[in-house]
């Protein structure tokens, strides 16, 4: 079995909250965006050559047909970043009202920096925190998290907060990097990520093991239809999943009923 991929009838497992693989990871993470922090934004639209300013497009669209024929409705964008999708989202959906947090808080600091910048009066709330710890119950009728699955230790806890925090109907909204199933463009793209894109983090100066890391963290994101498991065995109903430039970007969505 390779990895991200969970066995035919089982279910993905999670280490645990207070499981040492856990607490590295986060511990990693808080180490790893801390220093990327103040080009985040720069260091993305270099090496990833701006995809992810066309995958978020898939993400608006999917919150645009949600809310249609809605009103008075409030978003979570966990695991937010920079602010990337909270900001995109806002220039779309200003009625829209948005809290956001991150695990690590140079990253918080750096999107309350854009919000004071360029959205100061849009209604956007920002904050330091951790998916892995509830953080409320029927609150949200919209929760993204872009960019992050991947990152998560306890995915099945991830999803169990969110379904929490979603008021009944409610969309949850996974956008991320994966891998492309079929070759040739499978062994390309990873073939790019474990030699090539180190050369170019060097160049940049990302944080040491940075590229690694993504190559890595990318190829334990479980496929769409593990994914997709993961949602309906936390109970999400009717979910749905659809790849993006070939595989190389993914959009998993369910909602609470």
């Amino acid at each position: 079995m390779g990895e991200g991929t969970i066995a035919a009838g089982q279910h993905l497992q999670d280490p645990g909250f207070e499981s040492e693989a856990a607490k590295k990871r986060k511990a990693y993470m808080l180490e790893l965006f801390g220093y990327q922090a103040p080009k985040y934004d720069l260091h993305d639209d270099i090496i990833g050559m701006g995809i992810h300013r066309r995958w978020v497009k898939d993400v608006l669209k999917v919150i645009g047909h949600y809310k249609k024929d809605k009103t008075e409705l409030k978003m979570l964008d966990l695991a937010c970043g920079t602010g990337f999708v909270t900001f995109n989202t806002t220039r779309n959906f200003p009625e829209l009202k948005i809290d956001a947090f991150d695990l690590v808080p140079e990253m918080v600091e750096v999107a309350k920096k854009r919000y004071d910048k360029a959205f100061k009066g849009r209604d956007i709330n920002f904050w330091v925190g951790d998916s892995e710890v509830p953080y409320g119950e029927n609150k949200y009728d919209i929760i993204t998290t872009c960019f992050a699955f991947r990152n998560f230790a306890n995915k099945n806890l991830a999803a169990q907060n969110v379904f929490k925090a979603l008021k009944p109907g409610g969309i949850f909204i996974i956008q991320d990097m994966t891998k492309p199933e079929k070759q040739p463009l499978r062994g390309l793209y990873l073939f790019a990520l474990k030699y090539l894109l180190p050369v170019i983090g060097t160049i940049l100066g990302t944080a040491k093991g940075s590229p690694r890391y993504l190559y890595h963290s990318v190829m334990l994101l479980p496929k769409n239809t593990d994914i997709a498991k993961i949602l309906t065995d936390n109970g999400f109903t009717d979910v749905w999943h659809k790849y993006q430039s070939g595989g190389m970007g993914t959009v998993v969505a369910g909602y609470k009923k």
